[in-house]
């Protein structure tokens, strides 16, 4: 709880930044890159985790890393961080100015899972109904589960939207288990 609370307060204080400076779009996409590096780099996240390495070293590899490819404001704010030794907070804040900058946007994720990849059609009308539902615009994510046999699962914010033959069939199973076909006398 303390890592997202403190991760929000970082987050939300480089993005008034950057919304003052005017460069909110370019941190964002800063911060993108900066989270997509230390995703994929597992040695880069443990050297600058790595406690018994001195401050100095850990931002001298930042700045080799990222001051060609990021803004100004973004390096010293990854700089900033690690001095103050919060160098293992780095991808929660990431997380955290990336709802901050699509709560801005009125931007709403949305995770669609299906057993096969879904046509065309039905992500647009899928964006459709979640656009009237909601009135904000529909970041569409994708992932395919072969083991739903069918139907499709929606998830966003803390909800989850269950239209899966897989759900159908485990309701099923628990109606029937509970043995009401059975008549008694």
């Amino acid at each position: 709880m303390r890592i997202k609370l403190l991760s929000r307060r970082y987050a939300q204080a480089v993005f008034d930044l950057a919304d003052e400076y005017k460069i909110v779009e370019q941190v964002y996409q800063d911060l993108v890159l900066v989270r997509k590096v230390f995703d994929e780099n597992r040695q880069l996240r443990a050297l600058i985790n790595n406690p018994v390495l001195d401050t100095f070293k850990k931002v001298r590899v930042l700045q080799k890393i990222f001051q060609p490819h990021v803004h100004q404001l973004t390096l010293k704010f990854l700089l900033l961080i690690t001095r103050k030794g919060r160098e293992n907070y780095i991808m929660p804040i990431c997380d955290a100015f990336d709802e901050i900058y699509k709560d801005f946007k009125n931007i709403l994720s949305v995770r669609l899972t299906t057993a096969v990849e879904a046509d065309a059609r039905f992500r647009k009308e899928v964006i459709e109904k979640m656009t009237l539902a909601t009135k904000m615009n529909i970041e569409l994510q994708e992932k395919v589960e072969e083991k739903m046999v069918g139907g499709f699962v929606l998830h966003f914010n803390d909800y989850q939207y269950d239209a899966s033959i897989l759900n159908e069939l485990n309701k099923l199973r628990s109606v029937f288990s509970h043995e009401h076909y059975i008549k008694k006398f």
